[in-house]
Protein backbone atom coordinates (compact mmCIF):
# COMPACT_ATOMS: atom_id res chain seq x y z
CA UNK A 1 0.00 0.00 0.00
CA UNK A 2 2.80 2.24 -0.83
CA UNK A 3 2.09 6.04 -0.87
CA UNK A 4 3.58 9.03 -0.51
CA UNK A 5 5.66 11.60 -2.11
CA UNK A 6 8.07 8.86 -3.96
CA UNK A 7 4.59 6.58 -4.15
CA UNK A 8 3.85 7.17 -7.48
CA UNK A 9 7.42 6.37 -8.98
CA UNK A 10 8.00 3.93 -6.79
CA UNK A 11 4.88 1.90 -7.88
CA UNK A 12 5.57 2.51 -11.74
CA UNK A 13 9.22 1.10 -11.55
CA UNK A 14 8.51 -1.54 -9.92
CA UNK A 15 5.55 -2.06 -12.31
CA UNK A 16 7.82 -1.62 -15.15
CA UNK A 17 10.61 -4.14 -13.02
CA UNK A 18 8.06 -6.58 -13.23
CA UNK A 19 6.66 -6.57 -16.63
CA UNK A 20 10.26 -7.57 -17.81
CA UNK A 21 9.92 -10.88 -15.23
CA UNK A 22 10.17 -13.82 -17.00
CA UNK A 23 8.55 -17.07 -15.79
CA UNK A 24 11.17 -19.03 -13.68
CA UNK A 25 11.67 -22.84 -14.55
CA UNK A 26 11.37 -23.67 -10.98
CA UNK A 27 8.27 -21.15 -10.24
CA UNK A 28 6.13 -24.79 -9.64
CA UNK A 29 3.23 -23.36 -11.75
CA UNK A 30 3.93 -24.95 -14.92
CA UNK A 31 0.88 -26.25 -15.42
CA UNK A 32 -1.18 -23.49 -15.05
CA UNK A 33 -3.71 -22.16 -17.71
CA UNK A 34 -3.18 -19.47 -20.02
CA UNK A 35 -5.55 -16.64 -19.32
CA UNK A 36 -9.07 -18.14 -20.40
CA UNK A 37 -11.47 -15.75 -21.09
CA UNK A 38 -11.67 -11.68 -21.32
CA UNK A 39 -14.60 -9.34 -20.90
CA UNK A 40 -15.81 -6.17 -20.03
CA UNK A 41 -16.67 -5.00 -16.75
CA UNK A 42 -20.06 -4.26 -17.63
CA UNK A 43 -20.39 -7.89 -18.54
CA UNK A 44 -18.67 -9.45 -15.87
CA UNK A 45 -20.67 -8.16 -13.01
CA UNK A 46 -24.30 -8.86 -15.45
CA UNK A 47 -22.82 -12.50 -16.19
CA UNK A 48 -20.61 -13.70 -13.00
CA UNK A 49 -20.63 -11.06 -10.10
CA UNK A 50 -23.79 -10.84 -9.62
CA UNK A 51 -25.35 -13.86 -9.83
CA UNK A 52 -22.32 -15.23 -7.30
CA UNK A 53 -23.65 -12.82 -4.86
CA UNK A 54 -27.38 -14.16 -5.72
CA UNK A 55 -26.53 -17.44 -4.52
CA UNK A 56 -24.40 -16.29 -1.52
CA UNK A 57 -26.40 -16.93 1.98
CA UNK A 58 -24.15 -16.29 4.07
CA UNK A 59 -21.28 -13.65 4.68
CA UNK A 60 -18.25 -15.26 4.61
CA UNK A 61 -15.71 -13.69 6.48
CA UNK A 62 -12.07 -14.70 6.40
CA UNK A 63 -11.05 -15.79 10.23
CA UNK A 64 -8.42 -14.16 11.83
CA UNK A 65 -7.79 -17.38 13.83
CA UNK A 66 -6.96 -19.29 10.18
CA UNK A 67 -3.71 -21.49 10.34
CA UNK A 68 -2.48 -19.91 7.58
CA UNK A 69 -1.71 -16.60 9.40
CA UNK A 70 0.37 -18.75 11.80
CA UNK A 71 2.93 -19.34 8.87
CA UNK A 72 2.50 -15.25 8.39
CA UNK A 73 3.30 -14.46 12.69
CA UNK A 74 6.07 -17.04 12.05
CA UNK A 75 8.10 -15.13 9.59
CA UNK A 76 7.06 -11.83 11.18
CA UNK A 77 9.41 -13.09 13.90
CA UNK A 78 11.70 -14.21 12.30
CA UNK A 79 13.11 -11.17 10.89
CA UNK A 80 12.13 -9.72 14.11
CA UNK A 81 9.54 -7.28 13.15
CA UNK A 82 7.28 -5.48 15.57
CA UNK A 83 4.11 -7.48 15.96
CA UNK A 84 2.36 -4.21 14.57
CA UNK A 85 3.34 -5.20 11.40
CA UNK A 86 1.84 -8.86 11.15
CA UNK A 87 -1.58 -7.65 12.73
CA UNK A 88 -2.02 -5.01 10.12
CA UNK A 89 -1.25 -7.70 7.79
CA UNK A 90 -3.54 -9.70 9.24
CA UNK A 91 -6.30 -7.06 9.56
CA UNK A 92 -6.23 -5.89 5.92
CA UNK A 93 -6.81 -9.58 5.02
CA UNK A 94 -9.78 -10.33 7.06
CA UNK A 95 -12.61 -9.26 4.47
CA UNK A 96 -15.33 -10.99 3.27
CA UNK A 97 -13.83 -13.93 0.99
CA UNK A 98 -16.58 -13.57 -1.75
CA UNK A 99 -16.53 -10.25 -2.54
CA UNK A 100 -13.66 -8.81 -4.81
CA UNK A 101 -10.33 -8.72 -3.47
CA UNK A 102 -8.59 -5.61 -3.94
CA UNK A 103 -4.62 -5.70 -4.59
CA UNK A 104 -2.07 -3.61 -4.23
CA UNK A 105 1.47 -3.82 -4.00
CA UNK A 106 3.37 -3.32 -0.84
CA UNK A 107 2.68 -1.79 2.38
CA UNK A 108 3.12 1.48 4.13
CA UNK A 109 3.44 2.66 7.56
CA UNK A 110 2.11 -0.66 8.48
CA UNK A 111 4.22 -0.91 12.19
CA UNK A 112 2.09 2.05 13.46
CA UNK A 113 -1.43 1.05 14.85
CA UNK A 114 -4.00 0.29 12.30
CA UNK A 115 -6.19 3.69 12.30
CA UNK A 116 -2.60 5.44 12.48
CA UNK A 117 -1.55 3.56 9.44
CA UNK A 118 -4.57 4.37 7.74
CA UNK A 119 -4.83 8.04 8.25
CA UNK A 120 -1.03 8.65 7.25
CA UNK A 121 -0.96 6.62 4.32
CA UNK A 122 -2.88 8.54 0.93
CA UNK A 123 -3.67 5.01 -0.63
CA UNK A 124 -5.71 3.65 2.82
CA UNK A 125 -7.08 6.75 3.28
CA UNK A 126 -8.68 7.09 -0.36
CA UNK A 127 -9.92 3.54 -0.35
CA UNK A 128 -11.49 4.34 3.01
CA UNK A 129 -13.17 7.02 1.63
CA UNK A 130 -14.23 5.42 -1.65
CA UNK A 131 -15.92 2.60 -0.07
CA UNK A 132 -17.38 4.86 2.72
CA UNK A 133 -19.24 6.56 -0.27
CA UNK A 134 -20.36 3.24 -1.70
CA UNK A 135 -21.61 1.62 1.55
CA UNK A 136 -18.57 -0.78 2.61
CA UNK A 137 -16.09 -0.24 5.28
CA UNK A 138 -11.99 -1.36 4.84
CA UNK A 139 -12.95 -4.67 7.09
CA UNK A 140 -15.62 -5.48 4.90
CA UNK A 141 -13.21 -6.32 1.85
CA UNK A 142 -9.92 -8.50 1.96
CA UNK A 143 -7.13 -5.99 0.85
CA UNK A 144 -3.83 -7.49 -0.38
CA UNK A 145 -0.38 -6.93 -1.20
CA UNK A 146 1.50 -8.59 -3.86
CA UNK A 147 5.04 -8.43 -1.48
CA UNK A 148 3.35 -8.50 2.47
CA UNK A 149 5.13 -7.14 5.24
CA UNK A 150 7.40 -5.20 2.91
CA UNK A 151 7.83 -2.15 3.29
CA UNK A 152 10.01 0.01 0.55
CA UNK A 153 12.53 1.41 3.95
CA UNK A 154 13.03 -2.02 4.78
CA UNK A 155 13.69 -3.19 1.61
CA UNK A 156 16.34 0.03 0.71
CA UNK A 157 17.93 -0.96 4.26
CA UNK A 158 18.63 -5.06 3.75
CA UNK A 159 19.83 -5.04 0.03
CA UNK A 160 21.36 -8.15 1.10
CA UNK A 161 18.06 -10.22 2.02
CA UNK A 162 16.00 -9.27 -0.87
CA UNK A 163 16.59 -12.40 -2.85
CA UNK A 164 15.51 -14.09 0.25
CA UNK A 165 12.75 -12.50 1.23
CA UNK A 166 10.76 -10.99 -1.77
CA UNK A 167 9.94 -14.51 -2.80
CA UNK A 168 9.07 -15.30 0.20
CA UNK A 169 6.44 -13.07 1.12
CA UNK A 170 5.39 -13.64 -2.48
CA UNK A 171 4.85 -16.82 -1.66
CA UNK A 172 2.57 -15.66 1.36
CA UNK A 173 0.59 -14.07 -0.69
CA UNK A 174 -0.17 -17.35 -3.47
CA UNK A 175 -0.80 -19.12 -0.49
CA UNK A 176 -3.75 -17.10 0.54
CA UNK A 177 -5.40 -16.80 -2.99
CA UNK A 178 -4.69 -21.08 -2.94
CA UNK A 179 -5.83 -21.24 0.56
CA UNK A 180 -9.41 -19.10 -0.01
CA UNK A 181 -10.07 -19.42 -3.51
CA UNK A 182 -10.94 -15.93 -3.92
CA UNK A 183 -13.52 -14.91 -7.17
CA UNK A 184 -12.35 -11.63 -8.06
CA UNK A 185 -9.45 -9.60 -7.96
CA UNK A 186 -9.25 -6.10 -8.76
CA UNK A 187 -5.72 -5.76 -9.35
CA UNK A 188 -4.38 -2.02 -8.66
CA UNK A 189 -0.98 -2.62 -9.87
CA UNK A 190 0.38 -1.91 -13.38
CA UNK A 191 2.97 -2.52 -15.86
CA UNK A 192 5.49 0.36 -17.18
CA UNK A 193 8.94 0.23 -18.98
CA UNK A 194 10.90 1.09 -16.13
CA UNK A 195 13.16 -1.38 -13.92
CA UNK A 196 13.53 -1.14 -10.06
CA UNK A 197 17.00 -2.41 -8.38
CA UNK A 198 15.02 -2.89 -5.07
CA UNK A 199 13.25 -5.96 -6.35
CA UNK A 200 16.49 -7.43 -8.13
CA UNK A 201 15.94 -10.52 -10.33
CA UNK A 202 13.04 -11.81 -8.86
CA UNK A 203 10.73 -13.84 -11.37
CA UNK A 204 7.42 -15.34 -11.23
CA UNK A 205 4.82 -17.07 -13.58
CA UNK A 206 2.27 -15.23 -11.08
CA UNK A 207 3.27 -12.09 -11.38
CA UNK A 208 1.17 -11.28 -15.12
CA UNK A 209 -1.54 -13.06 -13.86
CA UNK A 210 -2.31 -11.21 -11.02
CA UNK A 211 -0.83 -7.55 -12.76
CA UNK A 212 -2.68 -5.12 -14.60
CA UNK A 213 -2.20 -2.33 -17.05
CA UNK A 214 -3.48 1.32 -17.56
CA UNK A 215 -4.72 0.35 -21.59
CA UNK A 216 -6.45 -2.82 -20.03
CA UNK A 217 -7.44 0.05 -16.72
CA UNK A 218 -9.14 2.53 -19.20
CA UNK A 219 -10.71 -0.30 -20.98
CA UNK A 220 -11.97 -1.89 -17.61
CA UNK A 221 -11.13 -5.64 -18.87
CA UNK A 222 -11.72 -8.56 -16.85
CA UNK A 223 -9.46 -11.12 -17.47
CA UNK A 224 -9.33 -15.13 -16.37
CA UNK A 225 -6.89 -17.47 -15.20
CA UNK A 226 -6.47 -20.73 -13.19
CA UNK A 227 -4.64 -21.65 -10.42
CA UNK A 228 -4.12 -24.75 -8.52
CA UNK A 229 -7.15 -26.04 -10.05
CA UNK A 230 -9.54 -22.97 -9.33
CA UNK A 231 -10.65 -20.26 -11.50
CA UNK A 232 -10.04 -16.48 -11.03
CA UNK A 233 -11.15 -13.18 -12.76
CA UNK A 234 -8.53 -10.65 -12.16
CA UNK A 235 -10.29 -6.87 -13.05
CA UNK A 236 -7.55 -4.75 -14.16
CA UNK A 237 -7.13 -0.93 -12.30
CA UNK A 238 -4.29 0.84 -11.18
CA UNK A 239 -2.90 1.85 -8.10
CA UNK A 240 -4.56 5.32 -6.92
CA UNK A 241 -1.16 6.99 -6.52
CA UNK A 242 -1.47 7.37 -10.38
CA UNK A 243 -3.46 10.23 -9.89
CA UNK A 244 -2.90 11.32 -6.16
CA UNK A 245 0.31 13.14 -7.27
CA UNK A 246 -0.76 14.34 -10.92
CA UNK A 247 -1.74 18.18 -11.88
CA UNK A 248 -5.38 18.50 -11.33
CA UNK A 249 -6.79 18.05 -15.12
CA UNK A 250 -4.86 14.20 -14.94
CA UNK A 251 -5.60 13.62 -11.51
CA UNK A 252 -9.43 14.61 -12.49
CA UNK A 253 -9.38 12.04 -15.12
CA UNK A 254 -7.88 8.92 -13.74
CA UNK A 255 -9.66 9.38 -10.68
CA UNK A 256 -13.00 9.37 -12.63
CA UNK A 257 -11.89 5.98 -14.31
CA UNK A 258 -10.64 4.40 -10.93
CA UNK A 259 -13.61 5.45 -8.90
CA UNK A 260 -16.13 4.09 -11.47
CA UNK A 261 -14.15 0.73 -11.48
CA UNK A 262 -14.95 0.89 -7.87
CA UNK A 263 -18.22 1.94 -7.76
CA UNK A 264 -18.76 -0.77 -10.97
CA UNK A 265 -17.60 -3.28 -8.84
CA UNK A 266 -18.73 -2.64 -5.03
CA UNK A 267 -22.15 -1.32 -4.83
CA UNK A 268 -23.54 -4.78 -5.95
CA UNK A 269 -21.98 -6.24 -2.90
CA UNK A 270 -22.89 -3.12 -1.00
CA UNK A 271 -26.75 -3.74 -1.88
CA UNK A 272 -25.87 -7.31 -1.06
CA UNK A 273 -24.46 -6.68 2.50
CA UNK A 274 -28.05 -4.13 3.11
CA UNK A 275 -30.22 -7.03 2.27
CA UNK A 276 -28.21 -9.58 4.33
CA UNK A 277 -28.50 -7.37 6.59
CA UNK A 278 -32.17 -6.94 6.54
CA UNK A 279 -32.79 -10.89 6.19
CA UNK A 280 -31.04 -10.79 9.54
CA UNK A 281 -33.16 -8.20 11.17
CA UNK A 282 -35.89 -9.80 9.91
CA UNK A 283 -34.94 -13.53 10.71
CA UNK A 284 -34.25 -11.95 14.61
CA UNK A 285 -37.49 -10.76 14.87
CA UNK A 286 -39.32 -14.12 13.77
CA UNK A 287 -37.56 -15.44 16.75
CA UNK A 288 -38.24 -12.97 19.22
CA UNK A 289 -41.89 -13.57 18.67
CA UNK A 290 -41.30 -16.65 19.17
CA UNK A 291 -39.56 -17.00 21.97
CA UNK A 292 -42.04 -14.89 23.41
CA UNK A 293 -44.62 -17.08 22.19
CA UNK A 294 -43.06 -19.76 23.60
CA UNK A 295 -42.46 -18.24 27.19
CA UNK A 296 -46.38 -17.32 26.92
CA UNK A 297 -47.55 -21.23 26.54
CA UNK A 298 -44.87 -22.22 29.10
CA UNK A 299 -46.31 -19.85 31.79
CA UNK A 300 -49.58 -21.40 30.95
CA UNK A 301 -49.03 -24.76 30.89
CA UNK A 302 -46.80 -23.86 34.47
CA UNK A 303 -50.19 -22.15 35.85
CA UNK A 304 -51.72 -26.10 34.78
CA UNK A 305 -49.20 -27.71 35.97
CA UNK A 306 -49.46 -26.35 39.59
CA UNK A 307 -52.98 -26.27 39.35
CA UNK A 308 -52.59 -30.09 38.87
CA UNK A 309 -49.77 -30.71 41.57
CA UNK A 310 -52.26 -28.98 43.80
CA UNK A 311 -55.56 -31.50 43.18
CA UNK A 312 -52.93 -34.29 43.70
CA UNK A 313 -51.60 -33.50 47.40
CA UNK A 314 -54.77 -32.55 48.33
CA UNK A 315 -55.53 -36.01 47.12
CA UNK A 316 -52.66 -37.51 48.86
CA UNK A 317 -53.74 -35.94 52.03
CA UNK A 318 -57.69 -37.07 51.61
CA UNK A 319 -56.41 -40.63 51.04
CA UNK A 320 -54.38 -41.48 54.31
CA UNK A 321 -56.47 -43.91 56.03
CA UNK A 322 -57.37 -44.58 59.45
CA UNK A 323 -55.29 -41.10 60.60
CA UNK A 324 -57.35 -37.94 62.00
CA UNK A 325 -55.28 -34.84 63.66
CA UNK A 326 -56.03 -34.32 66.89
CA UNK A 327 -55.34 -31.24 69.07
CA UNK A 328 -51.86 -30.58 68.83
CA UNK A 329 -50.03 -30.39 72.17
CA UNK A 330 -48.38 -26.71 73.04
CA UNK A 331 -44.68 -28.08 72.42
CA UNK A 332 -45.62 -30.17 69.23
CA UNK A 333 -46.93 -26.76 67.17
CA UNK A 334 -43.66 -27.02 64.93
CA UNK A 335 -43.85 -30.50 64.44
CA UNK A 336 -47.20 -29.55 62.99
CA UNK A 337 -45.85 -27.17 60.54
CA UNK A 338 -43.28 -29.67 59.77
CA UNK A 339 -45.83 -32.45 58.86
CA UNK A 340 -47.95 -29.91 56.52
CA UNK A 341 -45.09 -29.09 54.64
CA UNK A 342 -43.78 -32.78 54.13
CA UNK A 343 -47.27 -33.66 53.03
CA UNK A 344 -47.79 -30.72 51.48
CA UNK A 345 -43.97 -31.76 48.67
CA UNK A 346 -45.48 -35.12 48.36
CA UNK A 347 -45.65 -35.61 44.94
CA UNK A 348 -43.17 -38.56 44.06
CA UNK A 349 -45.07 -40.99 41.87
CA UNK A 350 -42.81 -44.25 42.91
CA UNK A 351 -43.75 -43.58 46.84
CA UNK A 352 -46.60 -45.21 47.82
CA UNK A 353 -50.01 -43.47 50.37
CA UNK A 354 -48.62 -46.64 52.59
CA UNK A 355 -44.99 -45.24 52.96
CA UNK A 356 -46.63 -41.72 53.40
CA UNK A 357 -48.40 -42.86 56.21
CA UNK A 358 -45.84 -45.25 57.89
CA UNK A 359 -44.36 -41.71 57.77
CA UNK A 360 -46.53 -39.98 59.43
CA UNK A 361 -46.92 -42.63 61.99
CA UNK A 362 -43.04 -42.92 62.67
CA UNK A 363 -42.53 -38.94 62.74
CA UNK A 364 -45.60 -37.55 64.30
CA UNK A 365 -46.73 -39.73 66.68
CA UNK A 366 -48.92 -37.38 68.40
CA UNK A 367 -51.80 -37.88 65.58
CA UNK A 368 -53.79 -40.80 65.82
Amino acid sequence: MTTGTDELVNAEILSAGLSHLRVSEDSGHANEEKDTSQSTLDEFIESTLQPALAAQQTLERIDSEHPLFNRAKKLCEKHDWPIERFENFRRLLCGTRTFPCILLLNPKNDLLPFDEMVDQTPTLTWLEDVLDEIGLGLDDVIIMDLFPMLTDDWLDEHPAERDKVIPEMFKLTLDFIREFKLHTILSCQCFVPFWNERWGSFHHGMLQKLCSNMDRAERRIVSGFSFENHYTHSVAAFHPAKFLRRDEDKKQELGEILCSTFYCLFEPCAAWLDEYDMKLDKSLDEKTQSIKTLIEKLRQSEAEYDEILMRRRLLCMSRIRGLSITAEPPDNRKKGGELIAELWSYKTPEKSLRDLEDLVKREYPWIS
